[in-house]
C-alpha cells in the first residue's frame, strides 16, 4: 500500500546472499510513467538464512529448500510518496513495483510486477515543515 505524503517501509525477499548484489534497482510505475527508481545506495540489504520452501517469499527465480537470502528494505520519504498521483478513477491507483538485480556473476534478474494500491490524502503536501 502507497498512501500519498508518507513515509512507507517496503520490504522484499531475494533468494541470494547480498555480497552477491553488484547492482539492484527497484522501480515504482504508474499508468506506464516511472515515478520512483532506487538504486543500491537508497536501499537496505540484510542477509538473513530462511527455508524458502516453506516461508512467503516471493524469490526472483524458483529456490531450492534452504539457503541464503536476502532483505530488500527501500524507505520512501514524503516527497517520494507525493509523486504519485491520486485519480477518480480507481484503475488508474495503482503502482507497479520491479525488483531488477545484477549478480557478481553478471547475471540479471527481474521481480514478476508487484501491484500496490495508491491512496489519496485530504491535504497535500509534506508535514513537518512548518514553523510554529
Amino acid at each position: 500500500m502507497i498512501v500519498r505524503g508518507t513515509t512507507p517501509y517496503h520490504t522484499f525477499v531475494l533468494p541470494m546472499e547480498s555480497s552477491k548484489i553488484e547492482e539492484i534497482y527497484v522501480t515504482y510505475l504508474q499508468n506506464n510513467e516511472v515515478i520512483l527508481d532506487k538504486g543500491i545506495s537508497d536501499i537496505t540489504l540484510t542477509d538473513d538464512d530462511i527455508d524458502t520452501d516453506n516461508a512467503s517469499v516471493e524469490p526472483l527465480e524458483q529456490g531450492e529448500g534452504e539457503g541464503a537470502t536476502t532483505t530488500v528494505t527501500v524507505h520512501l520519504s514524503q516527497e517520494d510518496t507525493l509523486k504519485f498521483h491520486f485519480y477518480p478513477a480507481a484503475e488508474k491507483n495503482i503502482a507497479v513495483i520491479q525488483i531488477r538485480v545484477l549478480d557478481s556473476q553478471g547475471e540479471a534478474y527481474a521481480s514478476d510486477p508487484i501491484h500496490e494500491r495508491i491512496f489519496g490524502i485530504l491535504k497535500d503536501g509534506v508535514i513537518g515543515n512548518e514553523t510554529i
